[in-house]
């Protein structure tokens, strides 16, 4: 068995946060690691590296001391075609190689269970492509500069689901989650945050749909809940906060809320009043014209949506 210096260069796939961090507060999954995704080995010597190859069939195997091993075809000493590298660490990518770059597609087994596969370009993954995490997760979607971005879906074994845009493995953009216990999402989310415009509906017919900022309700928003109470006011933190407009049938209450309760010293104002007061602040919506009649309507044609 003949040794060698091989012209070899550590194979790095830069597949950063290989693991998405896409587990929200609400939904009591754990977040998967992010380590990076990387077979270089720093303290290999390429000079104990061992060479053995078949010219006739441009096969060979190269083995180092640390136990990181490839088998498949060469061109000029490199990784060029079909291999199978095993990493000193327990990992596996099995695909095509250009140069000692992962180039084409492949299947990557990390050392956690994970399974990426798809398309490579100079080791990172690009366009269309499956991930496992784990047993609980599974992403199908676009993948960019090794990370997920663009559009994608992920599923979980509790049901709950997600598709909608992907930024740096985060959901960022416009998505719709369905939730394990019925919740539904639908609308603006920034790095793995309701924020922004949004739709919430819950297994009891409760509805919201407004603002929501670092994933709570947050700015103008309407509640409904079915049995015919309405608030269509501002939010914060989560919390009825500033001027609203409450509705429980036929009854309409004007005010103030602050920290999610209503202000006794504004149960007298009228409904003139109110749209003043909102006014001088620059807030001009007209849904707090409505009645009640007219908020059914709306929710009904939005359930028919």
């Amino acid at each position: 068995m003949k040794k060698i210096i091989p012209n070899y260069r550590n194979y790095s796939f830069n597949l950063s946060e290989k693991s998405s961090d896409i587990f929200l507060k609400n939904i009591n999954t754990n977040k998967d690691n992010k380590d990076n995704i990387d077979f270089e080995n720093n303290e290999t010597n390429v000079e104990e590296c061992i060479f053995e190859f078949d010219k006739k069939n441009n096969f060979g195997i190269k083995k180092w001391k640390d136990g990181t091993k490839f088998l498949g075809n060469f061109k000029n000493e490199l990784a060029n075609g079909w291999g199978i590298l095993y990493n000193y660490d327990s990992e596996i990518f099995k695909g095509f190689f250009v140069d000692n770059e992962v180039n084409g597609f492949g299947e990557y087994i990390h050392k956690n269970g994970n399974i990426n596969i798809g398309y490579w370009e100079y080791d990172l993954q690009v366009g269309i492509g499956y991930e496992s995490i784990g047993e609980t997760c599974t992403y199908f979607g676009e993948f960019k500069n090794g990370k997920k971005n663009g559009i994608g879906t992920y599923s979980w074994i509790d049901d709950s689901c997600y598709a909608g845009e992907v930024k740096n493995n985060l959901f960022d953009g416009y998505g719709i989650y369905l939730y394990f216990d019925g919740r539904k999402y639908e609308g603006e989310w920034k790095k793995n945050m309701l924020h922004g415009y949004g739709e919430m509906t819950w297994t009891e017919g409760n509805k919201y749909f407004g603002l929501y900022k670092n994933d709570k309700r947050d700015g103008f928003g309407i509640y409904y809940s079915p049995d015919n109470k309405f608030f269509i006011g501002f939010w914060k933190n989560g919390k009825q906060n500033g001027y609203g407009k409450y509705i429980n049938c036929n009854k309409i209450k004007y005010g103030i809320w602050k920290n999610g309760k209503f202000d006794k010293k504004y149960e007298d104002m009228d409904e003139n009043e109110f749209i003043k007061s909102l006014l001088n602040n620059n807030t001009n919506f007209p849904y707090f014209k409505w009645n009640i009649n007219q908020l059914q309507l709306f929710f009904n044609i939005r359930n028919k949506c």
